[in-house]
């Protein structure tokens, strides 16, 4: 299947961009971050990097709605969600325009499929257990790492060595022998994950998460709203107003059994 194109301006394509994401890391930008190119083991920065790597790995489970927001930088679109979600790789969103259904994505942990419910394109299905996003909305994330962050998590990668940066106390920058990516994690005052990026060997930007505020649901601190974005000013807002971790899920809810429902 050819890959759709990130050109087009109309609204129908930027939904399906996002549709076809999750179905299916390699941006490079300018941003970068300091650090010494052979840091010295630091045991507390590693501490960090195992705090950011358990936050809310309690929740399994979430339920809630909200707003999504596109943005490919020349235009922004806003739509309702409504979503449940599964770690590692179950989710179903829905998608409405105008208070009305407008796409609905189902992935069950073997299979992808989305749905137009206005005729704009035909129901796509694909095998997939962790499809990669970069191909379709170039960023290079993959479909857990979205889950994740519905879980309130943060997507951080297994590393070996990490170090404080010497320009913020609260940055810690962290990698793996033999791997070629580097990732910076930054936390607030309250010791929560407040940014998180992903970088090149050459320390460039390949996509960075924001989260941009936390709020207690049922007992755990939840983000209210996430950012994503890459170096070329690509964005994805979720507002995430109402979240219910840890909510009962049935695996029913994962799988699109009759066209567009």
């Amino acid at each position: 299947m050819n890959k759709p194109r990130i050109k087009g301006s109309s609204r129908f394509i930027l939904l399906e961009l996002l549709c076809l994401a999750l179905l299916g890391a390699g941006l490079s930008g300018c941003a970068s971050i300091s650090s010494s190119p052979r840091p010295a083991p630091d045991q507390h920065a590693m501490n960090q990097v195992l705090k950011a790597r358990s936050q809310n790995a309690q929740v399994t489970t979430s339920k809630g709605i909200g707003r999504l927001t596109l943005n490919n930088g020349t235009q922004k679109e806003q739509f309702k969600m409504a979503w449940a979600a599964q770690a590692p790789n179950r989710l179903r969103l829905t998608l409405l325009l105008s208070g009305h259904l407008f796409e609905t994505i189902a992935a069950s942990g073997d299979w992808v499929s989305f749905v137009s419910h206005t005729g704009r394109h035909k129901r796509h299905s694909a095998v997939s257990t962790d499809p990669d996003l970069a191909p379709y909305i170039q960023i290079p994330m993959r479909l857990s790492q979205m889950i994740a962050l519905l879980l309130g998590r943060v997507p951080v990668r297994e590393a070996d060595r990490a170090w404080v940066s010497e320009k913020n106390p609260d940055l810690i920058l962290a990698g793996k022998s033999f791997f070629s990516t580097l990732q910076s994690i930054e936390f607030n005052r309250q010791g929560q994950v407040s940014e998180y990026r992903l970088m090149d060997k050459e320390k460039h930007l390949i996509f960075g998460i924001r989260y941009k505020d936390y709020t207690p649901q049922k007992g755990v601190l939840m983000p209210s709203a996430i950012l994503i974005y890459d170096p070329s000013g690509r964005t994805i807002e979720i507002a995430l107003p109402r979240i219910i971790p840890n909510a009962p899920v049935k695996e029913s809810m994962f799988r699109l059994t009759i066209p567009g429902s």
